[in-house]
């Protein structure tokens, strides 16, 4: 009966941590949840090889729509049939968090020792998880709104505009402002004529919704490094071929390519460098004509004269998204030349958090665990077991999941001060 009261009290602890957790999350909690299939909790590696539990990762895909080319006139030919290419995004989520704390005999005493732990793990795996969702998204965000002067109101407009040129019009459209960019928003709102929502920005410490989107602000800042690199330049012809698999049998990742580029390196074009590519503009995605516009690109990946880049350049066929190839000898320009904390703009469908379920059997020989679920869906799994011979109570927290930035183009950023 003692142990089965102290395990009901540990569910009730837990609980309450998972509603911390969600209270305190700041953009993630804005994140849809892709629940995967029951499948998604076996054993599915990385790799054919690799099951265990450091080195590998549970590996499921989610499936990008399928795109065609229409053609003109009523008689076909056998010619015409188009390729089905199953474009599959992996799923890996090996991302995990852990927070380990003991609690002596002594500090047992203390009835509130064991809440207020919990609590601390709650907070703390809250703030990793969203820092995680926000440098994920400000690092695979295709989309780029440069401003060289100080972020105003207007930015919102561009962005707006841009996601129009993207083919988004149609989509819902959310403003996630760095905090300092809410600060020129709301004091400009303050100089403004006092209507109602003026007076919201002043007494609240509140903006209404910027052009068309559903606008929030961020607790906290995440820089974009400036990088001032001047010299890089495209190191012969490249594109990107969609397909269904790579040359080992594997879903090919169509998100990203590879690039040779000249004088590339971890340093002159790190990860979340933001670039374009003399002569290669953005299509539409919908009605595949020239924007005018050079396309924006992302490194998410970086090396030694190659960078893994999103998204692929696609010049031919129903995905086609460049006007160009990119061409041996072009000049690539780098867009985050000053280091600043950028906004976010996306579609709810760009990004999401994928949960993952690692239980503890029965049996554990004396470790008990309690599962909660935060209202973003993931669940928080809590471990604990009392060590006799050191006198300690020991608990442990883990969540495992995953983001994905499943469609990059519908993900953006908006960089002021890039003078």
């Amino acid at each position: 009966m003692a142990n089965t009261f102290a395990h009901d009290k540990m569910c009730t602890l837990w609980e309450e941590a998972a509603e911390t957790t969600s209270m305190k999350m700041t953009l993630s909690k804005d994140l849809e949840v892709y629940n995967m299939d029951d499948m998604a909790d076996k054993d599915r590696a990385a790799s054919a090889s690799d099951n265990s539990n450091d080195a590998g990762s549970d590996r499921e895909y989610i499936p990008q729509e399928y795109r065609f080319t229409p053609k003109d006139g009523i008689i076909s030919t056998d010619a015409d049939f188009e390729n089905i290419i199953d474009r599959m995004i992996p799923v890996n989520r090996s991302r995990s968090k852990r927070v380990l704390a003991q609690i002596d005999a002594k500090g047992l005493r203390d009835p509130m020792r064991r809440k207020k732990v919990a609590d601390g793990f709650a907070r703390d795996i809250a703030n990793v998880i969203d820092v995680d969702c926000y440098q994920t998204m400000i690092n695979q965000a295709t989309m780029t709104q440069v401003n060289t002067g100080a972020f105003s109101f207007n930015d919102g407009i561009d962005a707006e505009v841009l996601m129009l040129n993207n083919g988004l019009g149609a989509f819902g459209r959310k403003l996630f402002l760095a905090n300092s960019h809410y600060a020129k928003v709301a004091k400009e709102l303050g100089q403004a004529s006092r209507d109602i929502l003026v007076n919201d920005a002043i007494t609240r410490a509140r903006i209404p919704d910027l052009a068309t989107f559903q606008t929030m602000r961020s607790d906290y800042l995440l820089n974009l490094a400036g990088n001032t690199t001047a010299t890089l330049t495209v190191n012969g012809n490249q594109k990107h071929t969609v397909a269904t698999y790579d040359a080992n049998g594997f879903y090919l990742d169509n998100r990203f390519m590879s690039l040779a580029v000249t004088n590339a390196t971890a340093l002159t074009m790190p990860v979340g460098t933001k670039f374009t590519i003399a002569g290669v503009n953005m299509l539409h995605p919908e009605t595949r004509t020239d924007s005018g516009m050079l396309q924006t690109i992302t490194v998410v990946a970086t090396g030694t004269g190659t960078v893994t880049i999103s998204p692929a350049l696609v010049v031919d066929g129903a995905y086609r998204n460049v006007t160009a190839q990119a061409a041996t000898g072009a000049a690539i320009v780098v867009l985050n030349k000053v280091t600043s904390a950028p906004s976010l703009f996306y579609t709810p469908e760009s990004t999401v958090l994928v949960p993952g379920r690692l239980p503890i059997p029965s049996d554990a020989g004396g470790v008990r665990s309690v599962e909660a679920t935060t209202s973003q869906g993931l669940p928080m799994r809590m471990s604990y077991w009392y060590d006799p011979h050191k006198e300690v109570f020991n608990m442990k927290a883990v969540v495992f999941y995953d983001v994905q930035v499943v469609y990059p183009n519908q993900l953006g950023i908006i960089l002021a001060g890039q003078a």
